[in-house]
């Protein structure tokens, strides 16, 4: 019965057909899909790979530069994109995530470049507007950035609403109003903490960032609570940031604009206490 028994797994098995290799055009279309998807892991894994096969294809090297971008490996990601925009100058896309890239690693002069190099190409590009009205924001160009929104708008009114824009009293307003709604604890600590409202960071601000990003929220400066003594050497004042045009640009009614406000500060006072965020979090602080 053994016999008989291993002898029918091995003419099973010996039916069985081997899968197919999957074409280099499958396996690009699948790291793609993983990209969609969220799978990083896999989608950079695919790229890199065929980048290694050959180096000279454009679009493997557009999607090595795409996953390692949107995996923030921007170092990484940067030659792949260029290499992609050298061999394949007609194909924009490459280049548009490179002055993506760019702007995430707030390097704005080079990303302007970028910039207007593919809207030169292509005016119709949304997301090279909407990064555009970024760019002049930093310039100090609110009249030039809001027109660049609303041309990003009118291009892809989905993905580029126009932002919520408070008035700065009405603001500051909100503001005061977030001071009040935090736990009593968090307010008897604040004596001697500012909270100053700002358009942007600013590059010093984003020069104390190991990992900086121009869509900072808020940013606590200073010494945490807990790692204050009395013989500490004097210091700048602490101070909590609240960036005004970034929490108005990721909200989409007035009302979640108050409440981003509200849980901004909440977590840069949490830092000046000395809480991480899963211990403001765990606390059950929001």
């Amino acid at each position: 019965m053994k016999v008989r028994s291993g002898q029918c797994i091995i003419a099973v098995m010996a039916n069985e057909e081997p899968e197919e290799e999957l074409s280099r055009k499958d396996r690009i279309d699948e790291a793609w899909d993983a990209l969609d998807d969220g799978d990083l892991d896999s989608a950079v894994a695919t790229a890199l790979a065929l980048v290694n096969e050959d180096d000279s294809d454009a679009e493997a090297l557009y999607l090595a530069g795409s996953a390692l971008l949107e995996a923030e490996r921007f170092e990484e990601a940067e030659p792949h994109l260029r290499r992609a925009a050298e061999i394949d100058p007609d194909d924009l896309d490459a280049q548009a995530a490179l002055a993506q890239l760019l702007y995430e690693s707030c390097r704005f002069d080079e990303a302007r470049e970028e910039v207007e190099a593919v809207l030169k190409e292509d005016p119709k590009d949304a997301y090279m507007h909407h990064l555009s009205a970024r760019l002049a924001e930093r310039r100090g160009e609110w009249a030039a950035s809001e027109e660049e929104d609303r041309v990003a708008q009118r291009l892809a009114p989905d993905d580029y609403p126009l932002p919520i824009r408070f008035e700065r009293g009405e603001f500051d307003d909100a503001v005061e109003a977030a001071i009040g709604e935090l736990p009593p604890l968090f307010r008897e600590k604040m004596a001697n903490l500012a909270v100053i409202v700002e358009d942007l960071p600013s590059d010093d601000h984003l020069r104390l960032l190991e990992d900086p990003t121009p869509g900072l929220l808020g940013l606590f400066v200073g010494t945490p609570l807990p790692e204050k003594s009395l013989g500490d050497l004097p210091r700048p004042p602490d101070a909590v940031y609240l960036f005004k045009r970034n929490l108005e640009r990721i909200c989409e009614s007035r009302g979640e604009l108050i409440e981003e406000i509200r849980i901004t500060l909440l977590h840069e006072v949490g830092h000046f206490m000395g809480l991480e965020e899963d211990q403001i979090a765990d606390a059950g602080y929001e």
